[in-house]
């Protein structure tokens, strides 16, 4: 991560942590949600800490930390997904998790209903993630004390950056497993080095999208565009690409960076880091150029 002797920290503790510009200011926000390790002291689960810990987005934070050189803000959830998920739908919860009546209607989606909503029922290779049932005041807790703030100071961010701009370009910064888990829609099938994804064309431009994936392509790298993963709630949120707002979601393949046996960094770590250095200021010098075009 930068630290402060790099850039402006803000922190809301246990949260979410901000780094603001350094660089050349860009109309740029990017956002890292699902790597946070701060455990909650009621987080509560039968799984051993190895398996929840491997349901993190590892070193996302690390390897876009080039963020604020490149005169981006980057913001930084705190706790663990396995806890509360910004990435999903308040509502997008699996009726099997709550104890009692819930106060609204739920909207449960296939992937919440295949253990990976809100509040996980499942690990992602299946294993029940909860002791319990979790009442709905208990629910609220969680949504009131983290994902609502998290989900607000983003709002606030990307609607600072456009009016400022009259642009700005999100990124929801993500990794995945080289090959889909039990859990999810591509069970058992190889991945590419990236998945680029905008709720097949919902929440970024064509143009905006086509530059990030070529410009990973330039690279090297294998890039696939809303497969396995078309995006959620953190770019679903904020993308109005009509209205000068693109938000693109960015998954990492964790074998070019890690080991996933030992969750130790591997041979490949330094180069998807400068590789995503040079995306952050190629993408930062787009959306400078976009605000005043």
């Amino acid at each position: 991560m930068p630290n402060a002797t790099e850039s402006a920290v803000a922190i809301l503790p246990g949260i979410w942590i901000r780094h603001d510009p350094v660089g050349e200011p860009a109309p740029m926000v990017v956002d890292v949600s699902r790597s946070g390790r701060e455990y909650p002291h009621e987080f509560r689960s039968p799984l051993p800490f190895t398996v929840l810990h491997d349901n993190a987005s590892m070193y996302v934070e690390e390897l876009f930390a080039h963020t604020p050189k490149a005169g981006g803000t980057l913001l930084y959830a705190c706790f663990p997904n396995t806890f509360m998920d910004v990435n999903r739908d308040e509502l997008d919860l699996d009726p099997a998790v709550v104890d009692g009546t819930f106060p609204a209607p739920l909207k449960p989606t296939p992937t919440a209903l295949r253990g990976l909503g809100l509040i996980k029922t499942l690990s992602r290779y299946g294993e029940p993630m909860q002791e319990r049932r979790l009442t709905p005041a208990e629910i609220e807790e969680r949504l009131a004390r983290y994902h609502r703030p998290y989900h607000a100071e983003l709002l606030r961010l990307i609607q600072a950056a456009h009016g400022r701009a009259g642009y700005a370009m999100q990124l929801s910064c993500h990794c995945m497993s080289a090959v889909g888990a039990p859990t999810h829609s591509d069970a058992g099938k190889p991945r590419p080095d990236f998945c680029i994804s905008d709720l097949n064309g919902r929440t970024a431009s064509p143009a905006s999208m086509a530059f990030v994936v070529d410009t990973l392509r330039s690279y090297g790298w294998t890039v696939t565009v809303n497969d396995p993963y078309v995006g959620n709630e953190l770019i679903r949120r904020h993308g109005a690409p009509g209205n000068g707002v693109d938000s693109i979601q960015i998954e990492i393949n964790k074998k070019n960076f890690m080991d996933v046996k030992t969750f130790r960094r591997n041979e490949g770590f330094e180069r998807v880091r400068a590789d995503l250095s040079r995306l952050l200021e190629a993408c930062a010098q787009e959306a400078r150029r976009r605000a005043g075009s």
